[in-house]
């Protein structure tokens, strides 16, 4: 079984944390923004998660809103939390999206590409996100600053510790494969010094001249570029790598 398999599960989302409302809120407004979509336009949010920014981007920006996800857990809490008339979940894997020339955009956010073994595979997915959306249909995709992350989460953070209560801990594990180019991170569950359960994921990093030229190689043009979801300009000191392109016919 794949990382991608199990690591996206409702009990280790519950010990870990989920994100705040008031995060949500300032992450679909800067989607809002960058989008700019005029009203009851159609939008994919790929690897959905529980459907946080789905649900927000329904509610207020009444956009009709399909949520795409692998995991059986993120989509039961996403029905049954942030269900919305105008939002539908979907089962399914982003290397096969299961919709040919209907969005508007499709927005795939906090670093959900990159997961697969393979740079074919991952191109892969670009491809199929532009057989998703009508021509001249927008793509916003937020995925992690490698350079970021080695310098602040690798080389300042490569251990640390979490208390969740007096007899359990969690320790996180960052790491980088220089070789291979993939953040690979983990996190244990300690009880009374025992270690219960291990999970973590581990994703290519690619630099935004390789996600250009993806991009480019399967008919999309860059329209511009941010480094978080302040609005600041993407350099090697931010913290995200946020692409907005637009598909070409």
């Amino acid at each position: 079984m794949k990382w991608y398999e199990r690591f996206y599960r409702r009990d280790f989302m519950e010990l870990v944390g989920f994100a705040s409302a008031q995060q949500t809120e300032n992450e679909v407004n800067f989607v809002k923004d960058a989008l700019n979509c005029p009203k009851n336009a159609k939008i994919l949010d790929l690897c959905c998660g529980y459907g946080r920014h789905t649900y927000l981007l329904a509610k207020s920006g009444n956009y009709h809103m399909t949520g795409l996800d692998l995991s059986d857990h993120y989509l039961d809490i996403a029905g049954t939390k942030f269900s919305h008339p105008r939002v539908t979940y979907v089962k399914g894997d982003m290397r096969n999206i299961p919709f040919e020339n209907y969005f508007d955009a499709v927005i795939n956010l906090f670093t959900s590409f990159g997961f697969f073994d393979r740079d074919e595979e991952n191109e892969i997915v670009i491809k199929q996100v532009h057989k998703a959306l009508k021509p001249g249909g927008l793509f916003l995709l937020d995925y992690e600053n490698k350079f970021y992350f080695v310098y602040n989460d690798v080389f300042r953070k490569e251990r640390h510790w979490e208390k969740v209560s007096n007899d359990k801990y969690l320790l996180f594990e960052n790491e980088f494969d220089a070789e291979k180019e993939r953040e690979i991170f983990k996190v244990h569950v300690l009880e009374k010094g025992i270690v219960k359960e291990t999970s973590g994921y581990n994703i290519r990093l690619y630099s935004f001249p390789e996600i250009k030229k993806m991009l480019a190689g399967n008919r999309f043009e860059i329209i511009r570029t941010w480094g978080d979801y302040q609005g600041n300009p993407y350099s090697a000191h931010s913290k995200r790598l946020i692409i907005l392109s637009r598909s070409l016919s």
